[in-house]
C-alpha cells in the first residue's frame, strides 16, 4: 500500500526533469548568470533579458499547471522544486544561479 504523499513521485520526478531539460535547451547556464547579474535597464541586454525571463516564465507556468492538476501537498511541492533544482545542477548550472532561480520561481508562484 502506498502512502498518500508518495502517490505521484514518478510523475513529479518526470515533470521536474523535463521542465529543467526544456529550460536548458533554450537558456544556457551563462545566460542565466547574466540574467541575474544585469539589470533590466541595461539597454544592450534588454532583448536577451526579456527572452530569458520569458523562458523562465514558461517553465514556471509548466510547474504551476502540474501542481494545479495533481493537487500536490507540501511534500510533493518540495519534491518537485528539489528535483528541478537538482536536474539544473546536473546540467551544469552554477549552484548560486540555481539558488537565485529557485528564489525567483518561489516568488512568482503562490
Amino acid at each position: 500500500m502506498k502512502l498518500l504523499f508518495w502517490k505521484n513521485n514518478q510523475a513529479i520526478d518526470m515533470i521536474a526533469n523535463n521542465t529543467a531539460n526544456e529550460l536548458f535547451s533554450v537558456v544556457q547556464p551563462q545566460s542565466i548568470r547574466d540574467f541575474f547579474q544585469s539589470s533590466s535597464k541595461d539597454k544592450k541586454r534588454k532583448k536577451e533579458w526579456k527572452k530569458v525571463e520569458a523562458n523562465i516564465s514558461f517553465a514556471i507556468k509548466q510547474i504551476q499547471q502540474f501542481r494545479a492538476t495533481n493537487s500536490l501537498g507540501v511534500y510533493g511541492k518540495a519534491r518537485l522544486q528539489h528535483g528541478f533544482n537538482n536536474r539544473l545542477l546536473e546540467l551544469g548550472y552554477d549552484s548560486e544561479d540555481v539558488r537565485k532561480l529557485n528564489d525567483f520561481i518561489l516568488i512568482r508562484m503562490p
